[in-house]
């Protein structure tokens, strides 16, 4: 039986082994703190208005997408799948919380239909 196209097969992506999706909400929010310190340096380095404002802008525009996908990845923790700057994302069995885990073995249905366990 085939599951789908080559293509298919590869546009889901894992997270890695070394991140599950709390790490990586804690890790853009550390991104996001970068960028208010990049917005200071560009106010006082930037002496031009039209290039301060631009600058300015885009870091804006970079940190309300991070927010947005950090919101995003809540999703991941309750359907094991989501999207991720246009990118499907599956969260493996091992990546979830403990709690969700728990709710995955005494049978709770409304969550993480296509878990993939290892083993």
């Amino acid at each position: 039986m085939r599951c789908g196209s080559i293509a298919d097969r590869y546009s889901v992506a894992v997270l890695p082994d070394w991140i599950d999706p709390d790490t990586l909400q804690w890790m853009i929010l550390g991104a996001i703190g970068l960028l208010v310190l990049a917005t200071a340096l560009i106010v006082r380095t930037i002496q031009k208005l039209v290039m301060r404002v631009l600058l300015i802008s885009i870091v804006a525009g970079f940190g309300l997408s991070l927010w947005v996908q950090r919101a995003d990845l809540q999703d991941c923790v309750e359907t094991c799948e989501c999207s991720l700057y246009g990118r499907d994302v599956r969260v493996d069995y091992d990546q979830l919380p403990d709690a969700v885990q728990e709710r995955i073995d005494s049978g709770d249905t409304s969550i993480c239909r296509s878990v993939v366990r290892d083993g």
